[in-house]
Protein backbone atom coordinates (compact mmCIF):
# COMPACT_ATOMS: atom_id res chain seq x y z
CA UNK A 1 0.00 0.00 0.00
CA UNK A 2 1.38 3.40 -0.93
CA UNK A 3 1.43 6.44 1.28
CA UNK A 4 -1.14 9.19 0.96
CA UNK A 5 -0.01 12.55 -0.32
CA UNK A 6 -0.42 14.04 3.17
CA UNK A 7 1.60 11.24 4.79
CA UNK A 8 4.38 11.56 2.23
CA UNK A 9 4.51 15.35 2.66
CA UNK A 10 4.64 14.91 6.45
CA UNK A 11 7.54 12.47 6.16
CA UNK A 12 9.46 14.97 4.03
CA UNK A 13 8.84 17.80 6.49
CA UNK A 14 9.74 15.59 9.48
CA UNK A 15 13.01 14.37 7.92
CA UNK A 16 16.17 15.49 9.72
CA UNK A 17 18.07 16.85 6.72
CA UNK A 18 20.17 19.63 8.26
CA UNK A 19 23.30 17.79 9.42
CA UNK A 20 26.03 19.52 11.41
CA UNK A 21 29.67 19.08 10.43
CA UNK A 22 32.06 19.42 13.37
CA UNK A 23 35.19 21.39 12.55
CA UNK A 24 38.20 21.88 14.81
CA UNK A 25 39.82 25.29 14.43
CA UNK A 26 43.30 24.88 15.86
CA UNK A 27 44.11 28.58 15.56
CA UNK A 28 41.21 29.59 17.82
CA UNK A 29 41.57 28.43 21.42
CA UNK A 30 38.94 28.19 24.12
CA UNK A 31 39.36 29.27 27.73
CA UNK A 32 40.96 25.90 28.47
CA UNK A 33 43.61 26.44 25.78
CA UNK A 34 42.18 23.69 23.56
CA UNK A 35 41.23 24.31 19.92
CA UNK A 36 37.63 25.36 19.40
CA UNK A 37 35.22 22.90 17.84
CA UNK A 38 32.56 24.63 15.76
CA UNK A 39 29.56 23.35 13.92
CA UNK A 40 28.92 24.03 10.24
CA UNK A 41 25.30 23.42 9.45
CA UNK A 42 23.41 23.04 6.24
CA UNK A 43 21.38 26.13 5.43
CA UNK A 44 17.66 25.92 4.94
CA UNK A 45 16.29 26.68 1.48
CA UNK A 46 15.02 29.99 2.85
CA UNK A 47 18.50 30.98 4.09
CA UNK A 48 20.22 30.00 0.86
CA UNK A 49 17.63 31.78 -1.30
CA UNK A 50 18.04 34.90 0.83
CA UNK A 51 21.82 34.77 0.39
CA UNK A 52 21.57 34.21 -3.37
CA UNK A 53 18.99 36.99 -3.73
CA UNK A 54 21.45 39.37 -2.13
CA UNK A 55 23.92 38.55 -4.93
CA UNK A 56 21.58 38.91 -7.90
CA UNK A 57 22.46 41.96 -9.95
CA UNK A 58 25.65 42.77 -8.05
CA UNK A 59 28.24 41.43 -10.47
CA UNK A 60 29.90 44.82 -10.83
CA UNK A 61 29.89 45.85 -7.18
CA UNK A 62 29.81 42.53 -5.32
CA UNK A 63 28.57 42.45 -1.74
CA UNK A 64 30.37 43.45 1.39
CA UNK A 65 31.48 40.62 3.66
CA UNK A 66 30.69 37.92 1.11
CA UNK A 67 32.31 35.14 3.15
CA UNK A 68 31.19 36.23 6.59
CA UNK A 69 27.57 36.72 5.50
CA UNK A 70 27.62 33.15 4.23
CA UNK A 71 29.35 31.80 7.34
CA UNK A 72 26.93 33.59 9.65
CA UNK A 73 24.20 31.41 8.17
CA UNK A 74 26.25 28.23 8.68
CA UNK A 75 28.43 28.47 11.80
CA UNK A 76 26.69 26.99 14.80
CA UNK A 77 27.10 25.31 18.16
CA UNK A 78 28.38 21.81 17.30
CA UNK A 79 25.76 20.08 19.49
CA UNK A 80 22.65 22.28 19.54
CA UNK A 81 22.91 23.68 16.01
CA UNK A 82 22.15 27.19 17.28
CA UNK A 83 23.65 29.86 15.03
CA UNK A 84 26.73 31.57 16.46
CA UNK A 85 26.34 34.86 14.60
CA UNK A 86 23.37 37.00 13.75
CA UNK A 87 23.44 39.96 11.38
CA UNK A 88 25.15 42.13 14.01
CA UNK A 89 27.98 39.60 14.37
CA UNK A 90 28.91 39.68 10.68
CA UNK A 91 31.00 42.85 11.03
CA UNK A 92 32.91 41.36 13.97
CA UNK A 93 33.51 38.06 12.18
CA UNK A 94 34.81 40.05 9.20
CA UNK A 95 37.70 41.28 11.37
CA UNK A 96 39.05 37.75 11.92
CA UNK A 97 41.88 36.10 9.98
CA UNK A 98 41.14 35.81 6.27
CA UNK A 99 43.07 32.52 6.16
CA UNK A 100 40.93 30.89 8.87
CA UNK A 101 37.65 32.34 7.62
CA UNK A 102 38.47 31.19 4.08
CA UNK A 103 39.04 27.62 5.30
CA UNK A 104 35.72 27.66 7.16
CA UNK A 105 34.00 29.22 4.13
CA UNK A 106 35.28 26.42 1.87
CA UNK A 107 34.05 23.78 4.34
CA UNK A 108 30.66 25.49 4.55
CA UNK A 109 30.35 25.66 0.75
CA UNK A 110 31.16 21.97 0.44
CA UNK A 111 28.84 20.95 3.29
CA UNK A 112 26.02 22.95 1.67
CA UNK A 113 26.70 21.52 -1.79
CA UNK A 114 27.36 25.00 -3.10
CA UNK A 115 30.02 24.69 -5.74
CA UNK A 116 32.41 27.16 -7.29
CA UNK A 117 30.16 27.03 -10.35
CA UNK A 118 27.20 28.12 -8.20
CA UNK A 119 29.22 31.07 -6.90
CA UNK A 120 30.29 31.99 -10.44
CA UNK A 121 26.65 31.87 -11.60
CA UNK A 122 25.67 34.25 -8.81
CA UNK A 123 28.39 36.63 -9.92
CA UNK A 124 27.05 36.57 -13.51
CA UNK A 125 23.51 37.59 -12.54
Amino acid sequence: MSLSVADLAKQILDADDLPILKVTVREWKGGDGKPLVLGVRVMTVEERDSYEKEWVGKKETGIDNFRTKYLARCLCHPESGERLFDEAGIEQLAKKSAAIVSKLFEKALKHNNMTETDVEELAKN
